[in-house]
């Protein structure tokens, strides 16, 4: 014990570094521990809608959605979302899977129906770039 205090005392900007380090990897490590939906990839994303029955929720602009979307997705803007708009509340239970265009604006909204009592919430890591670039059809119907 002497010789780590004897340490601290001849190298104190190390001893702050270290510290600080290891204060922001536990901070990351709490922040993703603390998300309350899991990231998922294409191939998990079909996993889960084969398997689970998962619903895909597009929250692009309904031009966007219109112009190609994942097979049997739902449009629910992320502005209706937000506002509190939507009436899903028969898909609180069943596993739903988040996507947007590049998978950032479907964080925001995967944590919003998160906090309003989604059990099972999954975010399209990617979006449907991600979909897109794994050469997966897209639907216009």
């Amino acid at each position: 014990m002497s010789q780590l205090v004897e340490f601290v005392g001849n190298h104190p900007f190390m001893s702050s570094l270290f510290i600080i380090v290891l204060i922001l990897y536990l901070r990351a490590l709490y922040q993703d521990k603390s998300k309350a939906y899991q990231s998922v990839n294409v191939d998990q994303l079909t996993r889960l809608v084969n398997q689970q029955n998962a619903q895909v929720i597009d929250v692009r602009p309904k031009d966007a959605f219109a112009q190609g979307h994942i097979v049997n997705a739902i449009n629910v803007p992320l502005e209706d979302i937000s506002a509190g708009k939507i009436k899903l509340d028969k898909l609180k239970k069943k596993p739903v899977v988040v996507c947007c265009q590049m998978g950032r604006t479907s964080m925001t909204a995967s944590q919003k129906l998160s906090e309003a009592g989604f059990e099972q919430v999954f975010n399209l890591q990617g979006g449907i770039n991600a979909w897109i670039s794994d050469k997966l059809p897209l639907s216009k119907a």
